[in-house]
């Protein structure tokens, strides 16, 4: 950001350190209280000890709530980014491009928070989705609010239907098992609830994967 961005997030860092240290105090005295002499003069603060200064206090009417509703969209993002690789077998490390679709003003302006978090290479903002669409081809979408996310990558189409048809293979196996489990009246009389609506679970899980996967390779097709 410019300069006045760059001052503004310095002094949130510094006064948001200040009430840690004061939180954190009564837990870890010693060192809360020689990096507080430190901190507390940069942030504004005065007082002899952080042992005698006044513990924080919620101020709610200070929320920003269009802020942390923001943070909250971000956040969305960044883990639909971070199951988009999952799904794909991109390996967290390697930086690829992000194609969205819809609120570009939004992502405009959150792209360099978006890049670092999602380790990606470039955000690319559509506001069409023809274009969109010519550029995602047959890769995985995932939809946050109003935003349509498409993590892209160069796909050998031959290897990805082998890739994808061996996963269906292996989900629909996993179903058999987590089904078979279900039905399985022993199994259900012996075991704990908790088991029963974790096996549940799984199964939900599968059946979702599996419909996703299905829709790739019918979108490679």
């Amino acid at each position: 950001g410019d300069e006045s961005q760059q001052r503004a997030t310095r002094r949130t860092l510094i006064r948001t350190l200040e009430v840690i240290l004061r939180m954190a105090h009564p837990i870890i005295p010693f060192i809360t209280e020689a990096l507080w002499q430190k901190v507390a003069p940069v942030a504004g603060i005065a007082g002899e000890s952080v042992s005698i200064a006044p513990y924080p206090e919620a101020q709610l009417k200070k929320v920003d709530h269009e802020a942390v509703a923001s943070v909250n969209q971000l956040k969305a993002m960044v883990d639909a980014c971070r199951t988009l690789r999952s799904e794909m077998g991109v390996s967290p490390a390697t930086k690829i491009p992000l194609l969205t679709l819809g609120d570009s003003d939004f992502i405009q302006q959150h792209a360099a928070v978006l890049k670092a978090l999602a380790k990606l290479s470039e955000v690319k903002v559509f506001d069409e989705e023809a274009a969109w669409q010519t550029q995602a081809q047959s890769a995985p979408v995932s939809v946050v609010g109003n935003v349509r996310l498409c993590l892209f990558i160069e796909v050998d189409v031959a290897a990805e239907k082998v890739r994808l048809t061996k996963e269906i293979t292996r989900l629909e196996t996993e179903m058999v098992k987590a089904k078979g489990k279900l039905e399985n009246e022993a199994f259900v009389a012996k075991a704990p609830p908790a088991v029963i609506t974790q096996e549940r679970q799984r199964l939900a899980d599968f059946e979702d994967t599996l419909h996703k996967v299905k829709d790739q390779l019918k979108r490679l097709a």
